[in-house]
């Protein structure tokens, strides 16, 4: 065989073998995708700040508040939140009350000695505490999410009544008005959240009998 033939036939030889080495394959697979979601809960809080009806029933706070107060007086005025929220979360409410004559001017809390409020709102719920160092009355229990547990999604009132002073109430306070401003946060229950952005952890705050 000359070299002519012999370089033909190492060609064809070289062809063949590319051809068959084309359709070789390994053994291989591929799992399906897989795409996991994380959907973020929400807190959401409702401040109640209304009275009781005629029928039992809760009414809405007067927008316009409550006039021709006498002293000795007393009014409803029922204060709550409720979680609207999916999350478990911790609360807190701040009240602050102000008394102003019918110029501006910004009367005392409190009169004589020993001291007698003007007004006062008696704290009636046994799960609430004030914490002295920053004013807040604080919710020691977290509250359900009300998509969870709606029967837990809701503090007990905090307060139920605004009292007005009797004979210590001077004429000082003719005219004058009366002003309870109330706050209310609420921050996720979990993962020491109160803690670091409030600086209290309310399940540890202690309850006076």
């Amino acid at each position: 065989m000359n070299k002519k033939n012999l370089l033909i036939g190492s060609a064809l030889v070289l062809a063949a073998l590319l051809v068959v080495g084309g359709t070789m394959a390994w053994f291989t697979a591929a799992a399906d995708p897989v795409t996991n979601t994380f959907k973020a809960g929400t807190v959401e809080i409702e401040l109640h700040d209304v009275q009781m009806g005629d029928n039992e029933e809760e009414t809405t706070f007067p927008t316009a508040g409550i006039s021709n107060v006498n002293p000795g007086d007393e009014y409803d005025k029922i204060v709550y939140v409720e979680n609207t929220g999916s999350k478990a979360i911790y609360v807190r409410v701040k009240l602050t009350p102000g008394w102003k004559d019918d110029e501006g001017n910004s009367l005392a809390l409190e009169v004589g000695t020993p001291a007698v409020p003007m007004a006062t709102f008696p704290i009636v719920g046994d799960k609430w505490v004030f914490h002295t160092d920053d004013g807040w009355y604080y919710y020691t229990e977290p509250l359900a999410g009300a998509v969870v547990d709606v029967a837990n999604a809701v503090t007990t009132h905090l307060i139920e009544k605004v009292k007005f002073a009797g004979a210590a109430m001077t004429n000082d306070y003719q005219g004058a008005t009366f002003t309870l401003k109330v706050e209310a946060e609420a921050i996720q229950a979990s993962n020491g959240a109160a803690l670091n952005q409030w600086g209290v952890d309310p399940s540890t705050l202690a309850i006076t009998p």
